[in-house]
C-alpha cells in the first residue's frame, strides 16, 4: 500500500461516539469525541453521521478525503458488512439501516463496517502482538457484553455475519425481555446495564462507578461476578483459545476484582484443559482503542477486499 494511507476511524457507542485518523504504521492524531444522541438521535441518523464525518474531515483533513472510512457499531452486521442489522442499545437507530452503502455515497470513498468489539479485539491483538494463527477470544463487558472470536487471524462471522453474540445466550429459568427481543439474555445480568440495576435496587447512594470500590465483598456483586465467568468460561470450553482478552468499562472501574474474575472463570473451565494453560490478557484502558481497530480493519481490506 501506499505509504501515505490515511484512514478515518470511528467508535460508535452509547453514550460517546469517537473518532481518529490513523496511518499505515497504526498511529493515532485528531483523536475527538462527540456525544452519540448528538448525531444519531435525530429522524436520519445515517446522512446525519455522514455530515458530521464531511465536517471532521474538513477540518482535521482539508480538501484531502480519507482513503478509507471504517466504523464500528454496538450492533448485529450482516454477512457482508454492509448493513446495521439491529442495534438495541442504541435509540434511533433503526433496523436494517444500508450504513456502508450510504455513507459512501455521500463521501465517495471505501466504507466499511464491522462490530465495534471486532475493532477492539483488532487492536488488543496488534497492541499484545499476538501471533496471526492464534485463537483469540475477546470478552468486552461495557453497556452490553460484548464478545468476538477470531481464528487464524479472521474473524468469526456465521452464515449470517451474527455469530460470537454470546450477551445473547439463553439462561435457564430467566425471562426478563431483553433489548434484543428475546428473553432471558445472559447481557441483561452480565452487563454495565446489569449493574446499573443492581446499584438502583441494592446501593441507591453508592455511584455505580464506586459499587466495587465500596460494596466489593457484598453478595450482589459477587453474584455478577459469576454471571460474567460462566458465559467466558462456556467458549472457552468451546474452543480452547490460545489467549482470552478481557476488557470494557466494568473491567476497568476502580476497584474491580479482577483476580476474583480470573478465579471463577477457572473454576468454570474444563480440567486439565483448557484450564491449565489458559492465558489472560487485559485490553489497555483508553477510549482510542477501537478507533485504532477500526483503522487496522481498514488498512487490511483495502489490501485485500475479499477479507472480512
Amino acid at each position: 500500500m501506499d505509504g501515505d494511507k490515511i484512514i478515518l476511524g470511528m467508535d460508535i457507542g452509547g453514550t460517546n461516539m469517537r473518532f481518529g485518523l490513523i496511518d499505515k504504521d497504526c498511529r493515532l492524531s485528531a483523536f475527538t469525541i462527540k456525544k452519540t444522541r448528538l448525531i444519531l438521535d435525530c429522524s436520519d441518523p445515517v446522512l446525519t453521521l455522514a455530515g458530521c464525518v464531511k465536517d471532521y474531515c474538513r477540518e482535521h483533513l482539508g480538501s484531502r478525503l480519507p482513503d478509507a472510512v471504517a466504523l464500528g457499531f454496538p450492533s448485529a452486521i450482516d454477512r457482508s458488512r454492509r448493513i446495521v442489522c439491529s442495534t438495541p442499545n442504541i435509540k434511533g437507530l433503526g433496523d436494517n439501516l444500508p450504513v456502508a452503502d450510504i455513507m459512501e455515497r455521500e463521501l465517495g470513498v471505501p466504507t466499511y463496517i464491522n462490530r465495534d468489539v471486532n475493532f477492539l479485539l483488532f487492536y488488543d491483538t496488534y497492541f499484545h502482538g499476538l501471533p496471526s494463527h492464534a485463537t483469540v477470544l475477546g470478552f468486552y463487558v461495557g453497556t452490553g457484553f460484548g464478545n468476538a472470536v477470531s481464528v487464524d487471524g479472521k474473524l468469526l462471522l456465521g452464515k449470517n455475519g451474527v455469530a460470537a453474540e454470546l450477551g445473547h445466550i439463553p439462561v435457564l429459568g430467566k425471562d426478563t425481555p431483553c433489548g434484543c427481543g428475546n428473553r432471558g439474555c445472559v447481557e441483561y445480568y452480565a452487563s454495565g446495564l446489569g449493574l446499573e440495576r443492581i446499584q438502583a435496587h441494592s446501593f441507591p447512594h453508592t455511584p455505580v462507578g464506586r459499587l466495587f470500590k465500596e460494596h466489593g465483598d457484598a453478595l450482589e456483586l459477587l453474584e455478577y461476578i459469576d454471571w460474567l465467568s460462566i458465559p467466558i468460561a462456556t467458549e472457552i470450553n468451546i474452543f480452547d483459545p490460545d489467549y482470552i482478552v478481557l476488557g470494557g468499562g466494568v473491567l476497568q472501574m476502580e476497584a474491580f476484582p479482577q483476580k476474583l474474575l480470573e478465579k471463577r472463570i477457572l473454576e468454570h473451565t474444563r480440567k486439565p484443559y483448557p484450564a491449565a494453560n489458559l492465558s489472560v490478557l487485559y485490553s489497555s484502558p483508553h477510549q482510542e482503542n477501537g478507533v485504532i481497530g477500526a483503522g487496522i480493519y481498514a488498512l487490511r481490506r483495502l489490501a485485500d477486499p475479499s477479507y472480512c
